[in-house]
């Protein structure tokens, strides 16, 4: 498995694994490369636009990272979990004084600066606009103020940086966020396919868990059809009698963190006791 070793993906992606229950150990930022003998899991930190590279090849099964780099790879890849972190797009820009930016309108030999060259390339051949692409490793924005470009193909996320440079988005070339990516020669491979399911699924019920909360409170058992209405949980709440108390009972329900201020609240307006909210850091649903 490859995970990107820094930048923007990279914590989020050690926080997944990490907690569906794959252990690095002590020193894994260190290193780069994790075995992980419970597992016959091997985990290596690169960087994310090389992951798509590597998958394709065949020198690791499957590993996290972006939309946007896969797509520029220009590898058949196979995406079997998006993880809904990494949100970004990569957008053409362009000064806001420009005429580019007052019309919309881009024309044939319009010069545009990126570190995206092969999907930049194709989204103006699919446009059939006959562009001069200028490749750049970073700082992209500043290319049209040096006369560089007429325009720019960037990452955007929340586009402050954008605004910060004076430029306005005019199209959108691609969508992105984090994703698990293999191949179709792995997921033919039975074990490795099994094995690489069981991954994604405990991955899966990390972020299924995500803003999610337990809460369980003992009420009496002539208030239950209350509590179904305070709390319904998956399918409802779960509700256990209490040894020598045949007047309450123990609720038990999953419900979403925006919601545990009013349920804590309108459960102890029914007269409920003990009750507990806990995070949750898997969901198997």
């Amino acid at each position: 498995m490859a995970i990107p070793n820094k930048g923007r993906l990279n914590e989020r992606s050690i926080e997944l694994i990490t907690k569906a229950g794959i252990n690095l150990g002590d020193d894994w930022g260190r290193k780069l490369n994790i075995k992980v003998p419970d597992l016959d899991l091997e985990v290596f930190f690169v960087r994310a636009q090389d992951i798509p590279i590597f998958i394709d090849s065949g020198a690791v099964d499957f590993g996290i990272t972006g939309q946007d780099v896969t797509a520029e790879a220009g590898k058949e890849l196979k995406n079997v979990l998006n993880l809904r972190f990494g949100q970004c797009r990569l957008s053409i820009a362009a000064p806001e004084e420009s005429a580019i930016a007052r019309t919309g309108k881009m024309e044939d030999g319009i010069r545009v600066a990126t570190s995206f060259p092969y999907l930049t390339r194709k989204y103006f051949e699919d446009r059939g606009i006959s562009a001069e692409i200028v490749f750049v490793q970073g700082a992209a924005e500043i290319m049209p103020q040096l006369g560089v470009s007429d325009a720019i193909s960037d990452l955007v996320a929340t586009g402050s940086t954008l605004r910060m440079n004076r430029l306005k988005e005019i199209d959108t070339v691609i969508e992105s966020e984090a994703s698990v990516f293999t191949t179709q020669k792995v997921l033919d491979d039975p074990d490795k396919k099994d094995r690489i399911g069981e991954i994604v699924d405990a991955i899966r019920s990390v972020l299924d868990a995500d803003g999610r909360k337990y809460v369980m409170a003992d009420v009496q058992k002539s208030r239950l059809k209350d509590v179904e209405r305070i709390i319904p949980g998956i399918g409802g709440p779960t509700v256990v009698n209490i040894a020598g108390n045949d007047d309450w009972v123990a609720v038990q329900a999953v419900i979403s963190g925006d919601d545990s201020y009013r349920v804590v609240s309108d459960l102890k307006k029914i007269g409920a006791k003990g009750i507990l909210t806990m995070p949750i850091e898997r969901l198997v649903e």
